[in-house]
């Protein structure tokens, strides 16, 4: 992933920003930024409390809204789009996955040539959005399905995806589906050989075809624990199939909702930390005032605590979770420095998307898409966001021009 082609005649660089920070589990360091890229990164010493704290910008893989923004709704437009990127850089977000859920054939269409439109229209949000996230249709009608309508759910389909596919521009990186679905398992050969990562998700599968997905291809599971049925058998189940299998990385929602402690401490214990991926799965609401909404054509409520269900309370319906605060949850629940939550929600979704420009770690040649922040007891407290170099957003204000730093210039 890591892009080591950086000038050898530095007087040739367009800038240098330099950047003095701790860095979480290591101590206070030097960041210089070479144009849109890291040129050095160099030890000081032991932490500084009255310095902030640098890292890579976080990576949410599964995006689907934020701040008033649907990107499954029918009104969607570039401008709309471009809009959220203001909103996710305040919670420390550099690189998101938009995730376009199940819906029609028109309508995914549609979705995914407005996303790339956006890409068009907007440099900032094309650096933003390395791919995109496909979640459903194909996925399980049954119990599992959550806040996904069972009569636009189909079995998976080769053609429908290729199409899909060249609607996105060739950037759909991501397709969660259930296995169990006919004419799955050779979906998830074809996506692995075309180099999508297929994710096992909203599935009544059994254990028996939650393996026979992995060894097609399968690598992630979205949102372990969430998207499967409410009861299971205590031994032969899905849960404990994704579980044991190695190759399956397992992204979470930690907003206090989703998951419980012991459930986020056994998956971290599980899988190990590279292989936990921290997402939001946030939907528009996130950011709005409290009320009843809707999410393609279901009625949805984002209730005073935060939760989003479903009109009728049958289950949740994505969440209101910010990645700043996702990163104090995990932290709390499975146990984990700052240092290791952090690498849940930059190093681990780069390893799975296996983008160069995705910033997987503050290191030589990888893309200048940094945070600086402060910890908080409920939340990360951002203080600015660089994103290719350039400053993007300030203690919460989106700047209205990219800033560009001098030689010798430091970011207290």
């Amino acid at each position: 992933m890591r892009d080591s082609a950086l000038p050898a005649d530095k007087s040739r660089v367009e800038f240098i920003m330099e950047i003095i920070a701790n860095i979480a589990d290591q101590g206070l360091a030097r960041i210089e930024i070479e144009g849109a890229r890291i040129g050095l990164v160099e030890s000081l010493g032991p932490a500084d409390a009255q310095r902030p704290y640098a890292s890579p910008g976080f990576i949410d893989i599964q995006v689907n809204g934020f701040a008033g923004v649907d990107f499954c709704d029918a009104s969607l437009d570039a401008g709309k789009a471009k809009r959220i990127l203001a909103a996710l850089w305040g919670t420390g977000v550099t690189t998101f996955c938009p995730t376009v859920i199940t819906n029609s054939r028109e309508q995914l269409l549609r979705c995914f040539r407005l996303l790339e439109e956006a890409r068009k229209a907007n440099p900032r949000f094309a650096r933003s959005v390395p791919c995109y996230h496909l979640e459903g249709p194909y996925i399980s009608p049954g119990e599992s399905r959550g806040a996904h309508n069972p009569k636009l759910m189909r079995p998976p389909d080769w053609e429908e995806f290729l199409e899909l596919q060249q609607a996105a521009g060739g950037r759909i990186g991501i397709v969660t589906l259930a296995p169990e679905l006919p004419g799955a398992l050779e979906f998830i050969r074809r996506a692995r050989e075309a180099g999508v990562v297929v994710a096992l998700g909203h599935t009544d599968g059994t254990p028996e075809q939650i393996h026979q997905a992995a060894e097609a291809g399968a690598r992630l599971s979205t949102h372990l624990g969430n998207g499967c049925p409410q009861t299971i058998d205590r031994h032969r189940n899905l849960l404990w199939a994704q579980l044991a299998i190695d190759q399956l990385a397992a992204s979470l929602i930690c907003d206090g909702f989703h998951l419980p402690t012991d459930l986020v401490r056994v998956i971290h214990r599980v899988k190990g930390i590279d292989r936990c991926v921290l997402i939001t799965d946030a939907v528009h609401v996130a950011g709005l005032a409290p009320g009843p909404y809707r999410l393609v054509d279901l009625e949805i409520e984002l209730l005073p605590t935060g939760q989003v269900v479903m009109a009728d309370r049958r289950s949740m319906a994505g969440s209101a979770l910010s990645m700043n605060r996702a990163v104090r949850v995990f932290m709390d629940y499975a146990g984990v420095s700052l240092g290791q939550a952090i690498r849940a929600a930059t190093a681990s979704p780069a390893r799975l998307l296996e983008r160069y420009e995705t910033c997987s770690e503050l290191a030589e040649g990888q893309p200048a898409n940094l945070i600086l922040f402060r910890p908080g007891a409920g939340a990360l407290e951002i203080e600015k966001v660089i994103l290719g170099g350039e400053t993007v957003y300030v203690d919460g204000r989106g700047s209205g021009a990219a800033e560009r730093l001098g030689q010798g210039t430091r970011i207290p």
